[in-house]
């Protein structure tokens, strides 16, 4: 009766998991460490690196093994430490409360950048998802960091970066599902700082027919964005992009005539732009 494969030649799967007790080991040697020395220097932030100290940690053994499982919490414990140091100690000096509340924002949402990047070179997937909170994360931040805290320059900032994130994630994954909602929402932010912001004192009919303007705008956005990964001429935008731009001239010119001329003068050098560098693209002719 043959035998099966002896045991003393079987080699067992190789397992991730036997790094655990060395890494939580680790950890509780450096976190000793830390407070020990605090103790010391009386510094009153030293022990707040302890969070961020063991994130890296656990991002080196996700680079060592090349496993996003490791990458993914390594980075987000490091950026959460980083934004407690920003927020709770004595970094930014004499900074406000929501001035350190936005850089800890910030902090979390390089995090979730860089979840991107590793993803590039070692997921099975591109993590474009991580990318998109991040840019939620930063437009968040970026009121409570230059202190411009108001409802319209949070929904600008918020947006833009969000705009940007989904525009970015179409172009190089070739969707044009994700370039559709990037290019409206990047046109839509800079139209309510256009609009309510930098134009506070018009009245209410012309804040709007510039938050049209600009919206109509990011409806031939949408035609150059796609230009750039398909040949084909997206022409449909143009129906909506065009009534919401004459829409909002109307409502401009009716609101607030002193600003009409100008809103008109910059649409329309905005809109060449923009078909300029379609033609700059456009290579093989426009298809139907």
């Amino acid at each position: 009766m043959e035998s099966g494969t002896p045991s003393s030649q079987i080699t067992p799967a190789p397992s991730h998991r036997k790094i655990t007790p060395t890494l939580i080991g680790a950890v509780m040697v450096l976190a000793g460490f830390i407070i020990l020395l605090d103790q010391y220097l009386r510094t009153e932030w030293l022990s707040l690196t302890i969070v961020p100290a063991a994130g890296l940690m656990l991002l080196a053994n996700g680079l060592n093994t090349r496993r996003m499982g490791w990458i993914i919490p390594g980075l987000l414990v490091s950026s959460v430490g980083v934004g407690g140091v920003m927020l709770f100690g004595d970094l930014l000096g004499g900074a406000q409360v929501a001035n350190r509340i936005g850089w800890g924002l910030a902090s979390l949402s390089a995090g979730f950048s860089l979840i991107l990047f590793f993803s590039l070179f070692y997921g099975k997937k591109h993590a474009w998802w991580a990318f998109l909170i991040a840019g939620i994360l930063v437009g968040t931040a970026y009121p409570l960091i230059t202190n411009h805290i108001s409802v319209f320059v949070l929904i600008y900032s918020i947006s833009l970066a969000t705009g940007l994130a989904f525009l970015a994630w179409g172009f190089f994954e070739r969707l044009l599902g994700l370039l559709i909602p990037g290019s409206l929402l990047t046109s839509i932010g800079p139209g309510f700082y256009l609009g309510f912001v930098k134009n506070a004192g018009s009245s209410e009919l012309a804040q709007i027919g510039i938050l049209l303007t600009c919206f109509g705008l990011g409806w031939a956005l949408i035609i150059l964005t796609y230009r750039m990964i398909n040949p084909v001429f997206l022409w449909w935008p143009l129906i909506p992009g065009g009534i919401l731009a004459v829409v909002g001239w109307g409502l401009t010119i009716g609101g607030n005539k002193s600003i009409a001329m100008t809103l008109i003068g910059n649409t329309g050098s905005i809109g060449l732009i923009i078909f300029g560098l379609y033609l700059i693209l456009l290579r093989r002719g426009i298809r139907k």
